[in-house]
């Protein structure tokens, strides 16, 4: 529920302000240098180096350290123009004049020169940063949950993840419809159902949470007691008591998971995997 209220509110302000969040399509050979297709993450590793290179640059400009400057500067420009060689249509919004001038800049020991040409090549990574780093770190770095299966402790069989989170989102009403409709022996039915469910998601939260830590912040001792007086008024069929216990469920371990994983995996449905 409240993924479709994010939702609302930034359809909203992009009305009222006039802003869009857009996420732009990358170039696909991009996709060479993160996995699957590489876990050396070698772009990554470019984007560190050229940080570093350009840090190196104005604090030693800074300091008058005109021998470090330059080394800084040359690997600068050497990292710089890898961008282009990795990504052919980032080749062209290079500002590859510009990274000239300073390495000359920084061999003529002129320092407002320099530090003018930093902003300018500066300016080339942040536009790029706000095109494109976004769309990066939903595709890349978000965790891919298509493929990932979950043994269900109530079919026995092996559902994906999302059939599973219907699966146990349908218990959870079914229990509720059916005691509003004098339906007890069904409502236990869906409600030990959805209990079983609950309890099996820590099979597949374990996979990645392999911490201790995890597994007790969302299935410790305070979960473990909602369940058991779920579980009982389920029992006794009382709705009150039920809803209860689910909406503390919901708040400390629905909600929490789901706004960590479920609204960039959403955003990464756009790009339909990688």
């Amino acid at each position: 529920m409240r993924i479709f209220v994010l939702f609302f509110l930034l359809a909203v302000f992009s009305v009222s302000y006039g802003k869009n969040i857009k996420l732009k399509d990358l170039p696909e050979e991009l996709s060479n240098y993160y996995p699957p297709k590489s876990d050396k993450m070698e772009f990554v590793e470019l984007m560190h180096l050229l940080s570093t290179s350009m840090t190196g640059v104005i604090a030693n400009v800074r300091e008058g350290d005109w021998q470090n400057a330059e080394k800084w500067a040359k690997r600068l420009q050497e990292n710089y123009l890898k961008i282009g060689k990795m990504v052919k249509k980032w080749d062209k919004l290079l500002k590859k004049d510009d990274m000239e001038k300073l390495v000359k800049s920084v061999e003529s020991k002129n320092k407002m020169q320099t530090l003018g040409f930093v902003q300018k090549v500066g300016k080339s990574c942040v536009q790029c940063h706000k095109s494109y780093r976004l769309s990066a770190k939903i595709k890349f770095h978000s965790p891919d949950f298509e493929g990932m299966n979950i043994e269900d402790p109530v079919s026995g069989l092996d559902y994906s993840l999302k059939d599973y989170m219907k699966a146990m989102t349908n218990d959870m009403k079914m229990m509720r419809i059916y005691l509003i409709d004098g339906k007890k022996s069904k409502a236990r039915k869906s409600g030990f159902d959805f209990i079983k469910r609950f309890d099996g998601m820590t099979q597949m939260c374990g996979d990645c949470h392999t911490d201790k830590l995890s597994e007790k912040v969302y299935f410790g001792i305070e979960a473990e007691k909602r369940i058991t007086a779920l579980r009982e008024a389920v029992v006794n069929g009382e709705l009150t008591k039920i809803n209860k216990q689910l909406k503390w469920l919901s708040q400390n371990n629905c909600s929490k998971c789901h706004n960590v994983h479920q609204t960039p995996y959403l955003l990464k449905e756009k790009f339909g995997g990688k």
